[in-house]
């Protein structure tokens, strides 16, 4: 190996070599939109358990776990993390024992480091009256930011450093004027000179050291944000073409995306590669849910359906060969379009414009399906889990006893913020992708425990509760608008509630 590349070049070549195992091993980045808590509900063996991570913004970074036990019968919690799949997915470290509140016996909670890029997932064992379980609750791993030094650490981190400095120009100067002096003799005007002269020898030394401190630290926050570049969702390139079919493909701008061709290694999720939201803005009154067909060049294409003008913000959701679920964003202006009516899992919705004083908690549908948001009487606040429940009714207000699984699921819902910096694709399950829970089946049969795979198969016909749940946490305060689809009969139908978050 040569020894002597220029540093450039070795630096370039050190980004590429991480963009590329990045990019190979943890597939794509960040999930949803503003949205980055992971959010689950689901079965650990006889436990059930509401499981939140809170992800931290930089990488490595301590993640936060909540664990809601519903029975009081779970004595101990313990939590792990390792990689979601490949080369070190089945060695777990030793797990830390979570802490049982002292105030609310069913909550447990722990810290855990995410030291790497990538899928990862959180392993959860539970002992308690029914025996031991364990849970596998998929991670996606990426920093979303840099964080600032704050002002305060930085000046007493110059001031130590400026000491230090001073510090060793005085030893090194009293060194070179009395080092060879024999005890009491005076200090000649020559010792002295010899002095100032080592002073300001190590002077320029302690001036080059902090010149070079301070290049590498620039240089290596530089190449940290060079590669957290990869973790931003890239942007979508769009086009209407023949009328009335929409083409996507990631912007040229996304060069990364371009060259290692990570559109090519999706997996199904739900039954299809992609799942494509069109909101119209700023009012937020219509929403389709389409799925759009890979084409033989790489790019999708998808038929509308007959839709108003309009911009059109555009949420596109993958997941990566590695499990790691990524939201591409876009928008583009559409002309009144006379398409195809809707066929297959491809829904639409409609509601009142979006207004900053709206609170609904019951939505009438067209067909007279009543969708009731039985919500807590507290206001909601945001940074704060919670389950969303909804009740479907017929049109005489009893509960609807028709419903069928959409997409394998209960039911779907897009969460999404006023001015569309929020945006999640969740279920019942929570914001983890049914794809990612798959790959971190816990035994050997290939399931996780607890989880009903029937449930997943998107064309099961077995009848659905018309009580749904859903785990959550909006991310920040503002003015949110949440469309719930789901299928009643055969009918895909899609309700819409608004609330206010503080």
């Amino acid at each position: 190996m040569d020894n002597h590349q220029p540093s450039h070049k070795i630096e370039r070549r050190r980004l590429a070599m991480l963009a590329v195992a990045v990019l190979l091993f943890a597939g794509p980045a960040d999930a949803h939109v503003g949205s980055p808590n992971v959010f689950y509900e689901g079965d650990a063996g006889p436990y059930h358990l509401f499981v939140t991570v809170n992800v931290p913004a930089v990488i490595p970074g301590v993640a936060d776990v909540q664990i809601r036990a519903d029975s009081g019968d779970v004595r101990q919690v313990t939590t792990a993390v390792t990689r979601l799949a490949g080369a070190g997915s089945q060695y777990a470290p030793v797990p830390d024992v979570a802490t049982r509140s002292p105030i609310d016996p069913h909550l447990f909670t722990s810290s855990l480091w995410l030291m790497e890029y990538g899928s990862m997932r959180v392993l959860i064992n539970v002992a308690g009256a029914h025996g031991a379980a364990q849970m596998s609750v998929p991670v996606p791993s990426a920093a979303r930011k840099m964080l600032p030094m704050p002002r305060a650490l930085g000046a007493l981190l110059l001031t130590l450093a400026l000491a230090l400095a001073i510090g060793a120009i005085s030893i090194v100067g009293a060194a070179a004027r009395e080092s060879r002096l024999a005890p009491g003799a005076p200090v000649t005007p020559e010792l002295k000179r010899r002095g100032w002269r080592a002073m300001a020898i190590m002077s320029v030394i302690a001036a080059a050291i902090f010149y070079f401190a301070f290049a590498w630290w620039n240089s290596d926050a530089q190449s940290y944000a060079a590669i957290t570049k990869i973790f931003q969702p890239p942007r979508l390139a769009l086009n209407l073409v023949d009328g009335n079919h929409l083409a996507l493909r990631p912007s040229p701008k996304d060069q990364d995306w371009l060259q290692f061709k990570v559109m090519d290694s999706i997996v199904p999720d739900h039954g299809h590669l992609m799942h494509l939201f069109l909101v119209r803005t700023s009012a937020l009154d219509r929403i389709w849910h389409l799925h759009p067909a890979r084409q033989p060049d790489g790019s999708f294409v998808v038929a509308l359906p007959s839709l108003e003008a309009g911009r059109y913000t555009v949420f596109a959701d993958i997941v990566g060969q590695s499990g790691f679920p990524w939201t591409l964003v876009g928008s583009i202006d559409l002309p009144a379009i006379s398409g195809a009516p809707l066929s297959g899992d491809n829904s639409g919705g409609h509601a009142p414009a979006l207004a900053s004083s709206s609170d609904t908690t019951v939505d009438v549908l067209d067909d007279g399906t009543r969708v009731v948001w039985h919500r807590d009487p507290a206001a909601v606040r945001a940074d704060v889990p919670m389950i969303l429940r909804f009740e479907v009714q017929d049109q005489n207000g009893k509960p609807a006893n028709d419903l069928k699984p959409y997409m394998g699921m209960a039911a779907h819902a897009e969460i999404m913020s006023a001015d569309l910096q929020v945006f999640a694709h969740i279920h019942p399950s929570g914001s983890v992708p049914m794809a990612a829970l798959m790959m971190a089946s816990t035994n050997p049969a290939g399931s996780m425990p607890g989880m009903n795979m029937s449930d997943m198969n998107p064309n099961a016909a077995s009848a659905i509760s018309p009580q749904l749940s859903m785990p959550y946490g909006f991310p920040k305060p503002g003015h949110y608008r949440i469309f719930l689809q789901f299928k009643r009969a055969d009918r895909i139908e899609t309700a819409h509630f608004d609330t206010a978050v503080n």
